[in-house]
């Protein structure tokens, strides 16, 4: 016989309408310069001049700002390779670097400045292999010793459905401020195929570790892969790491008004003096509870990458919403960790907020917050990219997002100028009249987290009911402050069943159910 249990939870909540506006300015970066569309774009802060911003979007798109974000100017990127989209933006000791490929993906260019607004050189390359196709690279600089990497797929053929066609991640390094780079050496141990979808090796992102260890991360047949190098990748493990066990579907199609959503995963190491220096994450999106709820998941190791945790969930809503595109970046001078991503949490139609989350405790756990202003409805005839920004240093945060109204796109970004600025309005952020939220994970085993917010100072008491109303355990019993939090329950020594858990405010009572499945 199954014991039915009770959450008494007592606690004082008021109505609070702030989850329905951004708590922060929205600024126009830019919008079509020429023919092409500016999605996908690349943020990153000048560490050694904050105010310094540069943006990189699709095709051969950049934006600068020299006040911190307040005011945007533009270019367009020209280089005697081409100029063709997945564009990445670097920035070490004020010089300025922009990757991207070329049109007939035979190589990956770089092309840096010293100023911005000055001109760019023509680009260096690296990548080049016959008639072979280079896709979606990215770059990392290593600010200890000036060295960057440069990682991407590299396909027999992208797009080939041909089963003698593969794919595989490949690194160049260079020495010397991009000027030159080394012979490329392969990081993938298993070739996918070259169909450039869930089965191939692709979408590859690099992380430098405090003792300038090169990290790898990407899509594999067998599911996120992680590899890493202690001499400056040269050599690699001898065998792949596999962060999530199982092959996941990092394609997902199913987001209405979205031609194509896929979850690259982005992977930041924290060099801070914090105490989570040396801790590793992986951020991606996927499907996995359900076709309806696309989801933001980070996994992180504290071991060198030898070992991983189970995927942790970023976005705090309630299931059967869109969260995509997300991207992550750690602020290296605390260790936050700050998401940026497309929201649909407040609406059951296509209109899609932008918001953020942010993290002070090392990935344990996350405050959700909207930037956008006002939403935006994305059609699939018009093409939104594949991700999304954020870039931090010292406090200063400026994401950048894509916006489209009436198949008009343009670029964005927000104001945020410290954590402190973000927790003075947590309280605010997600709150409603007696409202109790419904537990995550659902069912679960054996544990799972119940939110509650408070929004002044309040004695909070929790406590555990069997079925005949004898009391079991007190989970809480002390004041609170005012704020959003999380209480997990683990039920490991419960069976299987149906439980409920109630809140108690005053003469305000609410049930929900909940199940345990082991």
């Amino acid at each position: 016989m199954h014991r039915i249990y009770f959450f008494h939870i007592s606690l004082l909540l008021l109505t609070s309408l702030n989850s329905i506006f951004a708590q922060y300015q929205n600024i126009q970066v830019g919008n079509a310069i020429n023919v092409y569309e500016p999605e996908e774009p690349s943020i990153v802060i000048n560490p050694s001049n904050t105010d310094q911003i540069l943006v990189g979007a699709n095709s051969d798109n950049y934006y600068y700002s020299t006040d911190g974000g307040y005011t945007w100017q533009s270019g367009v990127l020209a280089s005697s390779y081409g100029v063709s989209g997945d564009p990445c933006v670097l920035a070490y000791e004020n010089e300025f670097y922009y990757f991207h490929l070329v049109p007939d993906l035979s190589r990956v260019v770089c092309q840096k400045t010293s100023s911005l607004g000055g001109s760019w050189s023509n680009g260096s390359y690296t990548g080049v292999n016959g008639t072979k196709d280079d896709d979606k690279e990215w770059a990392v600089v290593d600010h200890s010793n000036g060295n960057i990497y440069v990682t991407w797929a590299q396909f027999d053929e992208h797009g080939s459905p041909n089963p003698l066609d593969s794919s595989e991640i490949q690194l160049s390094r260079s020495t010397d401020a991009g000027i030159t780079w080394s012979n490329p050496v392969v990081v993938s141990d298993r070739k996918g195929n070259a169909q450039a979808g869930n089965y191939s090796d692709h979408a590859p992102m690099p992380a430098i570790g405090p003792n300038s260890e090169v990290y790898v991360t990407w899509w594999g047949p067998d599911g996120l892969m992680f590899d890493k190098s202690t001499d400056e990748g040269v050599t690699w493990l001898d065998q792949d790491i596999n962060v999530s066990g199982f092959h996941i579907n990092w394609l997902v199609f199913n987001v209405p008004g979205v031609q194509i959503v896929p979850g690259f995963p982005i992977m930041n190491c924290d060099l801070s003096s914090s105490i989570y220096n040396g801790n590793i994450y992986i951020c991606w999106t996927d499907q996995r509870s359900g076709y309806l709820d696309t989801d933001v998941w980070i996994a992180k190791s504290t071991d060198n990458g030898t070992n991983w945790s189970p995927p942790i969930r970023v976005n705090d809503d309630p299931p059967n919403r869109h969260q995509f595109f997300a991207w992550m970046t750690i602020d290296q001078t605390n260790g936050y960790l700050y998401f940026i991503f497309y929201d649909r949490r407040n609406y059951s139609t296509l209109e899609t907020d932008v918001y953020m989350a942010v993290s002070s405790d090392g990935g344990d756990s996350f405050l959700n917050f909207k930037i956008s202003e006002s939403p935006f409805i994305p059609s699939i005839y018009d093409f939104l990219g594949h991700y999304i920004g954020v870039s931090a240093h010292n406090n200063v945060i400026r994401p950048v997002w894509t916006r489209i109204d009436n198949s008009y796109p343009s670029l964005w970004t927000a104001i945020i100028d410290s954590i402190t600025n973000v927790e003075d309005h947590s309280e605010n952020i997600g709150l409603s009249n007696y409202q109790l939220s419904q537990n995550y994970p659902n069912p679960f085993n054996p544990s799972t987290k119940i939110k509650y917010s408070v929004l002044h100072t309040s004695n909070v008491v929790i406590k555990v009911f069997d079925i005949l109303g004898n009391e079991t355990e007190t989970l809480v019993n002390e004041e609170k402050s005012a704020g959003n939090y999380n209480i997990e329950f683990n039920a490991s020594n419960l069976p299987s069943g149906v439980y409920f858990y109630r809140l108690q405010a005053g003469d305000f009572i609410q049930t929900k159910k909940m199940i345990l499945m082991k």
